[in-house]
């Protein structure tokens, strides 16, 4: 399994999940749990892609690889704290839409490697 195994497959627990919160939102009349989950989803394959080239970097480098590696945690932290602030702050994204949305990726590692066994 690899990165682009997980980008492909994780489109279907997006679908999943826009439908899911499609029907909550219908529900109780509001966007903005759809949109949650969209944003979180987005922020999790950007911190994915930045794994990804974490990795790379450390096996790459030898001397610079900790100092890039702990610029990476940052900015990594910095994108998930973006998402639950845009949640905080604004109306259009909610929540619990957005962490929901930061466990796609997680979640298809975890069905793939239930239906490779």
């Amino acid at each position: 399994m690899n990165e682009k195994d997980i980008y492909k497959n994780s489109i279907y627990l997006l679908i999943i999940g826009c439908l899911l919160f499609g029907i909550i939102g219908l529900f109780l009349k509001d966007i903005s749990f759809i949109l949650g989950f969209i944003l979180g989803y987005v922020i999790n394959c950007l911190v994915f892609y930045l794994n990804i080239k974490m990795t790379d970097t450390i096996l790459a480098l030898g001397r610079w690889a900790p100092l890039i590696v702990v610029i990476i945690l940052i900015l990594k932290l910095g994108l998930y704290a973006g998402g639950f602030i845009l949640a905080i702050k604004t109306v259009y994204f909610h929540l619990i839409g957005v962490l929901v949305g930061y466990l796609v990726t997680k979640l298809t590692i975890y069905v793939e490697g239930f239906k490779r066994r």
